[in-house]
């Protein structure tokens, strides 16, 4: 989606039945056979759907899940008393450490069309990708391993979807990790829209690695799929240090800013209004309406991969084939490691 954590896109004709194998929260994405064929486009646009969480009550609250870290048999890091802890082997002495994000999770399926759930389609490419990373000798650690949320049990600090983001983050940094990349596919209002788009943020001290990393996965992405048969768009490199403009503010994404920025925390479209869940740190007027603050950030370069659009035809067919969906994975893993200075 574009890069948000909760979005409701709407494009005014309805495909009809376009969901039916998704429509539970557990669905699975509906897979092409292993053709790289491209579907030719329905005579009609199919309505692009997220979550419909934005307008109801606001989500439990939640706090970063509890986790123990282990390099080369070391304990590091140990979760707090009575959780139970997600045990992190990490391999020590040097090897850099990745963490994938895939985005959404839950409740949060993110955008929706054609057969295609973002949610579930963000881990299959970033199980994919961390797949090549580990055989090329990265550990990687994925934000979320299965089709739930990050975050874990409520503890009342934060809401939920900013306790989810803000676990992703967390993990990130208690593996110090080298790179944080933030997977999602987009969504728009207009189904002509496709192509591949990379965010970064302009407002860290690492800002220049921050673009060099960016720059690395969009050309990644776009040549895996291009060498793969499937011709794509480049849609550029973009700063999401003034993502949104609420109430003459900028407002950047969660998991790219600095500490103390106005962000997003949760998942929107174009015209969409704020969402419930959106809290608030200051007094009533101080903050434009469906913001908040971000707390801890990331301690390492990092970018938010937008890879196609589910709501194009033909960008959504790609992400139902599991040809294409390796395209993607492969051309990610050989960014990662071309920034890395590994070799690929």
């Amino acid at each position: 989606m574009s890069p948000v954590y909760r979005r409701t896109v709407v494009v005014t004709a309805v495909l009809v039945a376009l969901l039916a194998s998704a429509c539970s929260a557990g669905g699975t994405t509906a897979v092409l056979a292993s053709t790289p064929e491209v579907p030719e486009a329905p005579a009609s646009t199919p309505e692009v759907v997220a979550t419909a969480t934005a307008t109801v009550e606001p989500a439990p609250d939640a706090t970063p899940p509890a986790f123990i870290i282990e390099r080369a048999g070391a304990l590091t890091s140990a979760s707090a008393p009575g959780a139970t802890p997600r045990r992190i082997v990490l391999s020590g002495g040097g090897v850099p450490v990745v963490v994938l994000d895939p985005g959404h999770g839950g409740d949060e399926s993110g955008a929706a069309a054609y057969g295609v759930i973002e949610r579930d389609s963000n881990l299959d490419i970033a199980q994919r990708a961390a797949a090549y990373l580990r055989a090329a000798g990265v550990d990687v650690v994925l934000t979320r391993e299965d089709e739930h949320r990050a975050a874990g049990p409520s503890s009342g600090e934060f809401r939920a979807t900013r306790a989810d983001l803000q676990a992703r983050v967390t993990l990130a940094n208690a593996v110090d990790a080298a790179v944080f990349v933030s997977l999602h596919s987009n969504g728009s209002g207009d189904p002509a829209t496709r192509g591949v788009e990379v965010y970064w943020e302009s407002r860290q001290p690492w800002a220049g690695e921050n673009l060099r990393l960016a720059q690395s996965l969009l050309n990644g992405v776009v040549e895996g799929l291009t060498a793969a048969g499937y011709p794509t768009t480049s849609r550029g490199t973009i700063d999401a240090a003034c993502w949104r403009n609420r109430g003459g503010r900028c407002v950047g994404l969660f998991v790219l800013s600095p500490a103390g920025a106005l962000v997003e925390s949760y998942a929107s479209g174009p015209g969409a209004t704020p969402s419930a869940t959106a809290t608030q740190d200051a007094p009533a007027g101080a903050i434009p309406p469906g913001t908040a603050r971000a707390k801890e950030p990331t301690k390492m370069p990092a970018a938010l991969v937008e890879s196609l659009f589910v709501s194009n035809v033909e960008d959504a067919a790609l992400l139902r084939s599991d040809h294409a969906r390796d395209a993607i994975a492969r051309g990610l893993s050989k960014a990662i490691l071309t920034y890395l200075g590994r070799e690929a």
